[in-house]
C-alpha cells in the first residue's frame, strides 16, 4: 500500500488524506432514516439472531433486498456491537476497494496520471461522500461492480485464471446485494467492449464457465434461504402477496420487474430524473463530465477514432438508460455509473492543454467563491449562531481561494482544492446537526443515556430498535395501555400522543423531540424562520394507569 501511495504526487496526496479524514468521520454520524436505517436494525436483529439464512424485520418475513449487506454488518456487528460505526464499516471498506479497482481498471488501458485522476475523480464526487455516510446497498453494489470490470478485464487481457476466480466473486457479491443486476451491470460493459473488438474467442472462452460455477456456489446459500422461508410455504402473506416465491422474486421481480412494470413499485418519476439527480451526485465534476462525453463522441462517431477501450462509456451510457427506464427511481441508484463517469472524465482532464486547463480552474473557482459565501451564510439564514467548526471552515476556504488563485497551476490539485472544504463542513458542521432532527435516534439516545426503558405505541421504529440495542422492543395497541400495571414510559408520534390524552391513563411525564424526515431535505425546513412550521414532534410519555379506574 505504501508503494501504491508513492504513485501519487505530494498534493494529491495531501487531497487525499483529507477526503480519509471526512470518510472516517462520516462513519461515526447518526444513521439516516429511513433506509440505512432499517438495513441498520435489520443488521443488529440478525446478529441478534444469528438467523443469517432467513432475513426478518421485526421478527417479520423480509423479502426485498438479497441478504449480503445484512450478513457483513451483522457481523461487524458481533465483533464491534451495535453503532455507527460497526454498521457503516464493512461497506466502507468495500468503497476503499472500489477506488483501488478504478486505478487498476485506468492502468490496463491509460496512463498513471488518468488512473490517479480518475481515482480522486469517483472519491471526491458528492456521491461517494453520501455513500461513506448515508450507508445502504449502493456501496457494495457500486464496489463489486467497478472491482468485476477490473478483475475480469485483466482477465481478458492477460488471461491470469486469478483474475477470473476473483472477478467470478466480485460478480457473486454483487448480486447477493442487489440481485442479477449486478450481473447485468457487469456483464454489459465487457460484452459491449469484447464485441466491439471483435474479440470472439474470448467471448466463446469455456473458461467462463468458471465464472457461472464460482457464482452459483455464492449464491446457494441465499437461495437456499429464500426457498425455504418462502416457496416451501405457499401460505404465507409476503409483502401483500400469498404464496410469493422468493427465487423467482429475487431472480426476476425486485430487478426487472422494475423495468417490465410486473413490480407494483412506481413513484412516477420522469425518465429523465437521473439528468437532473446527477448534478448534484457528481458535483463538481459534472459539466466536465458533459464535456468529455461531447468530445469522446464526436472523436468516435465523426473523426472516426478508434476508442482504446468500450467498457467506460458504454458502462456509464447503458446502465444509465437502463435505470432510467424504471417505473421506480432514486437518486442513489446511479451510483454505480459514477465509476465509469470518473474515468471518462479523467482521461479528458489528463489530455487537454494548460491553456483550457485554466478555463477548468477558474470555472472551480468560481464554485469555491459561492461555497464560500453559503458557508458564511449558513449560520444567518439556517442554523445560527456561528460555531467554531463554521469559522474554521470559513478561514479554510478563504486560504484555499488566495492560495489557488496566486498559484493557478495545471495541476488535479488547484480544481480540487477550491471546493474540497465544503465536504469538511457537511461532515463536520452540517450532517450532525441536521440529524438532531431525527427523532427516534434523539429518544433512543436519550433514553439510554438515562436508563429508561420504553415501548413503542403502534408503529414500530427501526432506529429505536438499533440504539438502544433491543431489536424487540415491544410496540403496544391502544387497547394495552388499559392493562398497565405501573408507570411505564411509552414512546408516541405526535397524533398517537393526542390519542394517548383521551384514554383513562395518567400522564406523568413528557419529553418531546423535533422530528424531520432529514433524507429528503427542503429549503422551508432550512430555513430558520420558517422551520418551525415544518417540523413534527414525536414524544417520550411516562403514563400511569388513571386513578379514576
Amino acid at each position: 500500500m505504501p508503494t501504491f501511495f508513492k504513485q501519487f504526487p505530494v498534493s494529491e496526496r495531501l487531497l487525499l488524506f483529507v477526503l480519509m479524514l471526512i470518510y472516517v468521520h462520516n462513519l461515526f454520524i447518526d444513521i439516516m432514516i429511513v433506509d440505512a436505517a432499517e438495513y441498520a436494525a435489520m443488521s443488529a436483529e440478525m446478529a441478534h439472531t444469528r438467523s443469517f439464512l432467513q432475513v426478518k424485520e421485526f421478527q417479520e418475513d423480509y423479502l426485498d433486498k438479497p441478504p449480503f449487506l445484512f450478513w457483513i454488518s451483522s457481523l461487524s456487528i458481533i465483533i464491534f456491537g451495535a453503532s455507527n460505526f460497526s454498521y457503516k464499516l464493512p461497506s466502507f471498506i468495500f468503497l476503499l476497494f472500489s477506488l483501488y479497482a478504478v486505478y487498476r481498471f485506468c492502468l490496463l488501458f491509460y496512463t498513471q496520471q488518468v488512473a490517479r485522476y480518475a481515482l480522486i475523480i469517483f472519491a471526491s464526487c458528492q456521491a461517494f461522500f453520501l455513500m461513506t455516510n448515508d450507508v445502504r446497498t449502493d456501496a457494495i453494489l457500486t464496489s463489486s461492480v467497478i472491482g468485476g470490470i477490473w478483475l475480469l478485464s485483466a482477465f481478458i487481457l492477460k488471461n491470469e485464471i486469478k483474475y477470473l476466480i476473483l472477478g467470478s466473486i466480485m460478480v457473486g457479491i454483487g448480486m447477493l446485494v442487489k440481485g442479477p443486476i449486478a450481473f447485468i451491470a457487469i456483464l454489459i460493459p465487457l460484452g459491449f467492449h469484447l464485441l466491439y473488438f471483435g474479440q470472439w474467442k474470448q467471448i466463446f472462452n469455456w473458461k467462463w464457465l468458471i465464472l457461472l460455477v464460482i457464482v452459483a456456489i455464492l449464491l446457494f446459500p441465499m437461495c437456499y434461504g429464500l426457498y425455504h422461508q418462502f416457496d416451501l410455504h405457499p401460505e404465507k402473506i409476503t409483502n401483500g402477496v400469498k404464496g410469493q416465491k422468493g427465487l423467482y422474486f429475487y431472480f426476476w421481480l425486485q430487478s426487472f420487474g422494475r423495468i417490465t412494470g410486473e413490480n407494483v413499485w412506481n413513484n412516477g418519476l420522469p425518465w429523465h430524473f437521473f439528468l437532473g439527480s446527477s448534478i448534484w451526485d457528481f458535483f463538481p465534476w459534472i459539466i466536465p463530465l458533459y464535456v468529455a462525453l461531447f468530445i469522446f463522441l464526436k472523436k468516435w462517431i465523426w473523426l472516426r477514432v478508434k476508442p482504446v477501450e468500450f467498457i467506460s462509456i458504454t458502462g456509464l451510457v447503458s446502465l444509465f438508460t437502463m435505470f432510467s427506464l424504471s417505473e421506480y427511481k432514486l437518486p442513489h441508484y446511479i451510483f454505480v455509473t459514477l465509476p465509469f463517469a470518473a474515468i471518462l472524465t479523467a482521461k479528458y482532464l489528463a489530455e487537454m492543454e494548460e491553456k483550457l486547463f485554466m478555463k477548468w480552474f477558474y470555472l472551480f473557482f468560481g464554485f469555491g467563491i459561492l461555497i464560500l459565501i453559503m458557508l458564511m451564510l449558513y449560520p444567518i439564514l439556517f442554523f445560527p449562531p456561528y460555531s467554531i467548526l463554521a469559522i474554521a471552515c470559513i478561514l479554510c476556504q478563504v486560504v484555499a481561494l488566495v492560495y489557488f488563485y496566486k498559484k493557478p497551476k495545471k495541476t488535479f490539485t488547484s480544481l480540487l482544492g477550491t471546493v474540497l472544504v465544503m465536504n469538511v463542513f457537511l461532515s463536520f458542521v452540517f450532517y450532525p446537526k441536521l440529524l438532531t432532527y431525527q427523532a427516534d435516534s434523539v429518544a433512543a439516545k436519550w433514553a439510554k443515556e438515562n436508563s429508561i426503558p420504553f415501548i413503542i405505541y403502534k408503529t414500530p421504529s427501526h432506529s429505536l430498535s438499533f440504539y438502544t440495542k433491543n431489536p424487540f422492543i415491544r410496540v403496544v395497541q391502544p387497547n394495552d395501555l388499559l392493562l398497565i400495571s405501573k408507570p411505564i414510559w411509552v414512546f408516541a408520534e405526535e397524533k398517537d400522543y393526542e390519542e394517548i390524552k383521551k384514554y383513562p391513563v395518567e400522564i406523568l411525564e413528557v419529553k418531546k423531540f423535533e422530528s424531520f424526515r432529514v433524507a429528503r431535505l427542503k429549503l422551508p425546513f432550512l430555513l430558520s424562520k420558517t422551520r418551525n412550521k415544518h417540523l413534527e414532534y414525536k414524544y417520550l410519555i411516562k403514563i400511569a394507569k388513571s386513578s379514576n379506574i
